[in-house]
């Protein structure tokens, strides 16, 4: 497959004589993404799985080249079909803009069909939970300070396009907030040996997705927040940072903070509605 993003869908079809261009009935495929298939069946579907558009083509077509043209306008990829070829699979990645895109089939220099689909995430923060009072669902071989310090956090991406979280954000009344000059992600690498930050995790379309924070944001080494029995109140806020998805997901929580000091302090939270 060859990658290329500055010609137009005007040059990719000025280079071919242009033929008659088949309705397209559009559907809902297995998966939740919206796909065409034109009245002559060449495209039998049209989705997204993980970070990869898949064209599913007819078994008797007659394409020798496959082009996806970008909302923009602009030639987002093409490829050569060789005979026989059913199945063809092109790279979005987590760095693709979200919006219309369409699949072009030709033959023999002319455009023989066309079909469409809408690839955009909808990634959203449905669950926050301290580690401290859910240890059991912390990741494999946190230690008790990490437990005690960590959050642990459910991303759902109802869309139809991938995405990728790549910073945690904590800001509020707790113990503590991410300062503005802090550079890394802020969330736990699961798929690390060696753990640290991770760069980005990937937020595949119609998946739910648990990360981990990796900033201590609930240590009790900081002067930020107070601890006492008669219980101190507050409210902080909790934004995922994603390379795709222009709204950040962000949740909103209140917070109840009662014992002696934050050593042994009883945290509760509740999601603000």
């Amino acid at each position: 497959m060859t990658r290329i993003n500055t010609p137009t869908r005007r040059t990719f079809l000025g280079s071919i004589a242009i033929g008659t261009i088949t309705s397209i009935a559009g559907c809902i495929a297995s998966n939740g993404s919206e796909n065409g298939t034109d009245e002559n069946d060449v495209f039998e579907s049209v989705t997204v799985e993980e970070t990869d558009l898949i064209v599913e083509l007819d078994d008797e077509h007659t394409l020798d080249k496959l082009s996806v043209i970008q909302p923009n306008g602009e030639l987002f990829a093409d490829t050569t079909l060789s005979a026989g070829v059913r199945r063809e699979t092109f790279a979005l990645n987590t760095d693709y803009s979200p919006g219309e895109y369409e699949v072009l089939g030709g033959s023999d220099g002319e455009e023989q069909a066309s079909t469409s689909i809408t690839i955009e995430p909808d990634v959203q923060l449905v669950d926050l939970r301290l580690g401290r009072n859910y240890p059991d669902e912390m990741y494999e071989d946190a230690g008790d300070r990490r437990t005690r310090t960590e959050t642990i956090l459910t991303l759902e991406n109802d869309g139809t396009g991938p995405d990728a979280a790549v910073r945690l954000v904590f800001a509020g009344d707790i113990p503590g907030p991410t300062s503005d000059d802090f550079e890394e992600s802020g969330i736990y690498d699961t798929e690390s040996d060696l753990g640290g930050y991770a760069d980005a995790v990937v937020l595949p379309p119609g998946e739910t997705v648990t990360i981990y924070s990796y900033s201590q944001p609930f240590t009790s080494a900081t002067g930020n927040v107070s601890c006492s029995p008669e219980t101190e109140y507050g409210e902080f806020e909790t934004t995922v940072e994603t390379t795709v998805q222009d709204e950040s997901p962000t949740g909103a929580y209140e917070v109840a903070y009662t014992g002696d000091d934050l050593v042994e302090c009883d945290i509760e939270i509740e999601e603000v509605q």
